[in-house]
């Protein structure tokens, strides 16, 4: 359980940003609207969703969910901590709008909202699932080649001593 807990906050530390659990000082309210607004039309809520997914998949490759017993059960236990980590989505968006705010004013975040409600934006976002679900393809492709090289590298265990 232990394995699949550090596996689950080492994906969700690699797919999110990370920040210290503190009460963060007040922030201009202006700030946290555009905020709010910027993660609105960038889809965030629709993009954890489907990072969650991407990543339940990939770790069911992973663990041979689909011909292990074993690995079945891995599998769902990730499944339960990733279902338990979108609980807190709603906090989540929160705590994003404030690091946001904290970070670009709110002239900045109502630029960037502009660019992603243009043509181009809208189209960048549109296809950020498709990106999300090929280029989770391409590190899965490449954790998968790094695990043969480390099986390749790893010695035979000595044989076990002939009984006397």
């Amino acid at each position: 359980m232990r394995s699949i807990l550090f596996a689950l906050f080492l994906a969700v530390g690699f797919a999110l940003p990370t920040f210290a659990e503190e009460t963060p000082p007040p922030v201009d309210p202006a700030r946290i609207a555009a905020a709010r607004d910027l993660l609105e039309v960038t889809g965030v809520t629709k993009q954890m969703d489907g990072m969650v997914q991407a990543m339940s998949r990939g770790f069911a490759k992973g663990a041979n969910a689909d011909t292990s017993e074993a690995g079945k059960k891995l599998s769902a236990q990730f499944d339960s901590g990733m279902k338990k980590l979108l609980e807190y989505k709603d906090q989540m968006i929160s705590d994003f709008a404030v690091l946001y705010a904290q970070t670009f004013t709110a002239e900045e975040m109502k630029t960037v909202a502009d660019f992603y409600r243009s043509g181009a934006g809208a189209k960048f976002i549109a296809k950020t699932p498709e990106l999300m679900q090929k280029g989770a393809a391409i590190g899965m492709k490449y954790s998968e080649k790094i695990a043969d090289e480390m099986k390749a590298a790893t010695p035979p265990p000595p044989p076990a001593p002939e009984p006397k």
